[in-house]
């Protein structure tokens, strides 16, 4: 089938309509350009299956969060390789990690958490602005820049990185900030795509922090950890010059700490379900309502949002702000004229979901910006906009690497909407496998996780279940991946917890029950490789599904690296 297509675009690439993109068509005279064969065979290698080693010597981390292939930016070629550069200096390092670790004692215990929770008379927004302009950035400074704002479920995190990817591919030099990061905290901070450099973080992070400790007014004023990377964000992207941001939301929309610019034009909503119902409510309607509250007055909103309820509490959050709603067409509508429809069946869920939502984001701010003219869900489709597509890189979401013996399936689903996504990733991945299944599973926070347990029950029959905190070992998380919130004893209590409503689950669904509790990732991965021997490098395969948690997905990487050392790796 692939090579019928193959030949195919090949025919099609001959015809004057060929989606070979001239230099002299593209923004800049450095971006790439890809002839309609090149362009499927990228798809296929960066959407289908595995990221296989690409060098010797490479960690497990440095798979995860380095693209397939070297990414080419309009302003600049740019391979992710500032991570492998960051992570071979000690020093840097160092000096690193003791930020980190200045960081984290802005982090609250869970108590603290509750008791914020309840006091009314927090104003966050207000907080943040506060702390910004006293760090020495006017809230007005920051508002010379050009945002896209994004909220949601489900999705948000991959809408943004795609809706970055498309500008930075018409040669904007992009700034992106998200959360949470998996490995390292300067994931949160992206410039042209890159990880903010490990030394760029550490030196504007100790200018923000040493400034707001001297601006103290009491001992205990201090942004609270979110807070200050919002605002350590917001100065990164200022120092840089970026052309545009896409800001995704922490947590809501209304209240949270990067609703503070005025000026967004070009406003995201994603798939909206159940989550953080502590904060944000306990029914849809009032979970839309706050994810709705990034709106902004003349604003254009763009949402793929489809239970009724929801979108008529946005339809009038869109109306008291005398902004627009628009409902974005399905993705496939891109690709159904005779020179795209064979390149559809080669996505991932991260395009098939997003992608729509993320062109008319893109485009509507390149409109807006007076870039290029463009109407509101206009369906079009050309080189550059599939090249910043599949071009898109966004780690631990439907992420497939093959790691010693083990084809690792990396997700960071926590909510019901987005553990459909991957329970039906992850099937399809193993539907005509022979190897083991292997189930690593934790969920942290509030929210309920018998509907995730039921999901991943029914997806296959799994021949070991692990539940487990997310710690790599029993020694304290490296400082990116410490978790103030939740101590090792509430973590490893809530992994008995989980385990035992599996082992419920197991009986009502007359399955047999293989879970079992582990005190840390590297225990798991220790038993798991004990109980398959026969799983190496060179022979047999272990089918490994890593979800739940995005500290997980952390917590379960940095113990493989750990286990397997540097001079044991070989290219396969």
């Amino acid at each position: 089938m692939a090579a019928c297509l193959l030949r195919y675009l090949v025919r099609q690439s001959r015809k004057p309509r060929s989606l070979v993109v001239s230099r002299e068509s593209s923004h800049c005279s450095r971006m790439s350009t890809y002839s309609t064969v090149t362009n499927l065979s990228t798809v296929k290698m960066q959407r289908i299956q595995h990221l296989a080693a690409f060098r010797s010597g490479v960690s497990l981390a440095e798979r995860v969060l380095n693209p397939p292939q070297q990414s080419i930016n309009g302003n600049h070629v740019s391979g992710n390789i500032q991570c492998s550069s960051d992570n071979n200096n000690k020093d840097t390092n160092a000096a690193f990690e003791l930020a980190i670790k200045q960081l984290n004692s802005l982090q609250s215990n869970d108590a603290a958490i509750r008791n914020s929770m309840s006091n009314s008379r927090v104003d966050t927004k207000a907080d943040t602005i506060k702390y910004l302009e006293r760090s020495g950035l006017p809230l007005e400074t920051v508002e010379q820049l050009s945002f896209i704002h994004v909220a949601g479920t489900k999705g948000k995190g991959s809408t943004c990185a795609l809706t970055e990817s498309l500008l930075r591919h018409q040669g904007f030099r992009t700034g992106f900030f998200s959360s949470p990061h998996i490995l390292f905290t300067n994931e949160r901070i992206r410039i042209d795509g890159q990880l903010l450099s490990k030394d760029k973080f550490t030196e504007q992070f100790w200018k923000v922090y040493n400034r707001l400790w001297d601006l103290r007014e009491h001992d205990h004023d201090m942004p609270a950890y979110f807070k200050f990377l919002t605002i350590l964000g917001f100065h990164v992207f200022v120092a840089e010059n970026v052309d545009v941001v896409v800001l995704e939301v922490g947590i809501g929309g209304e209240h949270d700490c990067t609703n503070i610019v005025r000026n967004v034009r070009t406003v995201g909503i994603t798939s909206l379900g159940l989550e953080h119902t502590e904060l944000l409510g306990r029914t849809l309607p009032e979970i839309a309502w706050q994810k709705a509250g990034i709106i902004k007055t003349g604003s254009h909103v763009f949402t793929h949002v489809t239970q009724p309820e929801c979108l008529e509490v946005i339809r009038q959050r869109t109306k008291e702000h005398s902004a627009t709603l628009y409902e974005v067409p399905p993705t496939e509508d891109y690709f159904r004229s005779k020179a795209y429809a064979p390149i559809w069946q080669t996505f991932s869920n991260l395009i098939r979901l997003n992608g729509s939502l993320a062109i008319q984001l893109a485009q509507d701010w390149l409109s807006q910006s007076g870039k290029q003219q463009h109407t509101p869900n206009e369906v079009k489709m050309d080189p550059q906009l599939l090249d910043g597509l599949i071009s898109t890189h966004w780690p631990g979401r439907c992420q497939l690497i093959e790691w010693h013996g083990m084809r690792l399936h990396l997700d960071g689903a926590h909510t019901l909407e987005s553990m459909e996504v991957c329970t039906d990733w992850f099937e399809k991945n193993v539907r005509d496998s022979v190897n083991p299944k292997i189930l690593i599973f934790n969920r942290t926070g509030e929210s309920g996780f018998a509907p995730l347990l039921k999901l991943l029950n029914r997806t296959c029959d799994f021949d070991m279940v692990c539940f487990v905190p997310n710690l790599a070992t029993s020694t304290p998380n490296a400082p990116s991946q410490v978790m103030v919130r939740f101590s090792p004893e509430m973590q490893l209590n809530r992994a008995r917890i989980i385990a035992s409503a599996w082992s419920d689950l197991c009986a009502t669904e007359q399955k047999k029950d293989v879970g079992q509790v582990y005190n840390t990732l590297t225990d798991a991965f220790t038993a798991i490789r004990q109980r398959f021997p026969q799983a190496t490098d060179n022979e047999g395969q272990l089918e490994v599904l890593v979800t739940g948690s995005i500290h997980l997905l952390g917590a379960a990487i940095s113990a493989l690296d750990l286990i397997d050392d540097p001079k044991s790796r070989t290219d396969k």
